[in-house]
């Protein structure tokens, strides 16, 4: 997933194809006032019942009026488990940032909400029912003289709109972290207002989790096997608090050393971890990254492929279809579009 500005990409010692980083105005985006960058803010929140949806603040129920039976928490769309009833399809994006960083940063982003909802129909050609996904930046990487640690988190405000605007499809919120130089665990937990809701996950960018003397942009990073079990552990935790369907735990990858220990990975109850191929180039280029990740990834891992409007055209280059991504093996089971 794109960082808001950088140089030139580092080599690729793999010989396939690497993910750019594309130069992106930090100026022109504050200057949107999405409140993207901000750090987070109090706010006052509405009260959430059901499925995340908000209701009335401050109702007293009758003393005399027997407690309800508490409705099972579930997905917008029904359901505690995601796999293998689901496929996720989804747009990345910050509303109105344009198209550098999604194309749900592209004009209404209701729009854009309708929109992927009508692109994601092929992708149930196997029985799958379709659960609208969004993929916001809230925690993003920044040049380490612009921001504490090299990032900034969203406010509040920012990942309520976004939040907001994929619950009109009843679909799923993923605040995506790029940590920099802190780390997955301690930006995961900066979000658990919103992660105590049944319809918000996270996606994890381990190139952009920077270590001491790394530079944002100047080089990839990476982590390991104990930090995302960490992390899959305390959405663990979280999930069985609240009661929650099955929590999303996502992490982008090109190269097979961004998470190193793979093996190591561990499964943990209530998360549903998924591993999403994230480059640019040809459709061949692709299948070679997701072949190679393939070979590392743990056998409970699901799987999921990105795909990019502007660099995946680029030349000769042509979108894959949605059935050259359903004939990918093992079929993809999250489908990210940016």
């Amino acid at each position: 997933m794109s960082a808001y500005d950088g140089g030139s990409a580092p080599p690729n010692p793999r010989g396939t194809q690497v993910k750019s980083f594309r130069p992106v105005a930090i100026a022109a985006v504050l200057a949107l006032g999405v409140s993207a960058c901000s750090s987070i803010t109090p706010e006052a929140e509405s009260v959430t019942n059901g499925a995340g949806r908000t209701g009335a603040a401050g109702a007293d129920a009758s003393a005399s009026s027997p407690s309800p039976t508490p409705t099972p928490k579930e997905y917008p769309l029904g359901g505690r488990t995601l796999f293998p009833t689901y496929r996720l399809v989804g747009y990345s994006g910050i509303i109105g940032s344009g198209p550098g960083l999604g194309r749900a940063g592209v004009g209404d982003v209701d729009e854009r909400m309708t929109e992927i909802v009508e692109r994601a129909k092929p992708y149930a050609a196997d029985g799958r029912k379709i659960m609208p996904t969004l993929e916001f930046i809230g925690t993003m990487v920044h040049p380490c003289k612009n921001a504490p640690k090299c990032r900034t988190r969203a406010s509040d405000e920012a990942v309520r709109k976004h939040l907001d605007a994929v619950r009109k499809v009843d679909g799923m919120l993923l605040i995506a972290i790029q940590p920099g130089r802190s780390d997955f665990v301690t930006e995961v937990k900066a979000y658990e207002k919103f992660l105590r809701e049944p319809d918000v996950g996270v996606a994890l960018d381990p190139e952009w989790r920077m270590g001491p003397n790394q530079e944002p942009m100047d080089s990839f990073g990476s982590t390991d096997s104990s930090e995302l079990n960490e992390t899959a552990a305390y959405l663990s935790k979280l999930t069985k608090a609240n009661d929650l369907p099955e929590k999303v735990m996502l992490y982008h990858m090109i190269r097979t050393n961004w998470v190193r220990q793979p093996a190591k990975l561990k499964q943990y109850p209530g998360v549903s971890t998924i591993v999403s191929i994230d480059g640019i180039g040809s459709a061949k280029m692709k299948v070679e990254t997701w072949n190679a990740i393939m070979k590392v990834k743990p056998p409970f891992v699901h799987t999921g492929f990105k795909m990019f409007y502007q660099e995946d055209t680029a030349g000769d280059w042509k979108l894959m279809t949605p059935a050259q991504v359903l004939a990918l093996k093992p079929t993809p089971e999250y489908v990210l579009y940016e």
